[in-house]
């Protein structure tokens, strides 16, 4: 295993989240004091982690097999998702019984930046555990279930079993993703979610959802938003996200033609989201 790793300003941060986003051995990690980002690729041979230091210079250097599955990453500020989330980086249990004490009330999640995007820093992420906590409350009371399109690190499952879906799916096409995913699962003591390596062009269901996310390229919920529907209940809502701002207008054509509509979308910086219904017959 090769690592590529660069420091870089933070004001830069959005560009290499732009450049390595949907890359599952990508991790963007914000040091200690707020002014730098460390990024790193973790890479499968030399040869490919020689072309990326070609193409942005940095350095690249041979990890032990024992080494690259908990590389040593300076923990970060907490995210707060609404009222009811805190994601933290931190895997000890000595931090998170910290960050309960400071936030009582709140589900404290454990997502240290691994091999796999969605430690929760990235705006698309942030924004999706956003709508599934606002999802939750609305479903709240009754028998729902969340699945994850792309679910990288798991996070979105997570946090959809933690704020009371009665089981989740998790499909990614990457096993590394798949791995990292379910080992998030037993760090927060989280059952009832099923991760799955598959991809999600080709995936088919028998069940159907309350809710579903897709946090993907463009070109591929161009691919997926048309199925979607079909794998929806009634009043079941779609969420979706990755999505640059040029890229929207497209995308909403996408998804009138699949019968569904836009119930409202959210920019956050050079992103857009969307939560997505059937259209009422």
């Amino acid at each position: 295993m090769w690592v590529w790793s660069k420091l870089s300003a933070v004001q830069w941060a959005d560009a290499w989240e732009e450049r390595f986003f949907g890359n599952p051995n990508a991790v963007l990690t914000q040091l200690k004091g707020g002014k730098s980002v460390r990024v790193e690729v973790y890479c499968g041979s030399e040869a490919e982690g020689e072309g990326i230091r070609e193409q942005f210079g940095g350095t690249l250097r041979h990890m032990e097999s024992e080494s690259w599955m908990n590389p040593k990453v300076v923990v970060g500020p907490p995210l707060k998702i609404r009222d009811r989330i805190v994601i933290t980086q931190d895997e000890s249990d000595e931090g998170r019984r910290r960050l309960a004490e400071q936030f009582p009330g709140r589900l404290v999640i454990s997502i240290p930046a691994e091999m796999a995007f969605g430690t929760g820093d990235h705006p698309t992420t942030a924004t999706c555990l956003r709508q599934v906590t606002d999802e939750a409350k609305r479903w709240r009371g009754s028998e729902w279930r969340l699945l994850d399109l792309g679910c990288g690190s798991g996070v979105l499952s997570v946090a959809g079993r933690l704020l009371g879906a009665a089981a989740c799916e998790a499909i990614d096409y990457d096993p590394k993703a798949v791995e990292v995913a379910r080992r998030n699962l037993v760090r927060n003591g989280v059952d009832g979610v099923e991760v799955m390596e598959a991809d999600v062009l080709t995936w088919k269901t028998r069940r159907k959802y309350e809710v579903v996310v897709a946090n993907l390229f463009a070109g591929v919920l161009r691919e997926v938003i048309p199925r979607v529907g079909g794998m929806l209940r009634p009043g079941g809502r779609v969420v979706v996200s990755g999505i640059l701002r040029d890229q929207w207008d497209g995308i909403r054509e996408v998804v009138e033609e699949a019968g569904m509509e836009v119930l409202e979308s959210k920019n956050r910086g050079k992103w857009v989201s969307g939560l997505l219904q059937q259209k009422e017959s």
